[in-house]
């Protein structure tokens, strides 16, 4: 039996603090994970899933989250999470691996690719980018939402 941690790791052109805030927002949305300490905008730790019995391969099996922020060069970022089971011992460490980044953190990589900042030459299409309308509302609820929220935070769907 080995107790261990999985690490997950991406890169992404974004705003360190715009990624840490849509890193917070996924995890206060529908993963409900409990914050136990943040660090803006460089660190969280979470815990987050239900103890069940089960084989260990649930991506809702409860685990100790540890996200890391680090600035590279220009508006380049690189985040680390570190998943830690709580109270369990692990058979097959590669299989809860991807059980977890196929249950959970794909999700949260895929928002942030989402939400990286386009490469826009012409300057004319940039000035239009920057000049959208602020408001934006649920495709679900239609709850007006704020412009950066990512997740809603009435309903818990995406709305990027």
């Amino acid at each position: 039996m080995i107790r261990s941690s999985v690490i997950y790791e991406n890169r992404f052109k974004l705003d360190i603090d715009k990624a840490f805030n849509l890193t917070n927002q996924w995890l206060n949305s529908q993963y409900k994970a409990k914050i136990k300490k943040s660090t803006p905008p460089s660190f969280i730790e979470a815990k987050q899933g239900t103890m069940m019995a089960n084989t260990g391969h649930d991506p809702n099996w409860k685990k100790r989250i540890r996200i890391s922020f680090y600035q590279l060069e220009q508006n380049k970022i690189l985040i680390r999470i570190e998943a830690i089971p709580l109270a369990r011992n692990v058979f097959r460490i590669e299989k809860l691996k991807q059980s977890w980044y196929n249950g959970l953190f794909s999700h949260l990589f895929s928002i942030l690719q989402t939400a990286q900042e386009p490469e826009i030459k012409d300057e004319s299409l940039k000035r239009d980018f920057v000049t959208r309308p602020a408001t934006k509302y649920c495709s679900n609820c239609g709850k007006e939402v704020d412009k950066n929220a990512i997740i809603c935070p009435r309903c818990g769907i995406d709305i990027i």
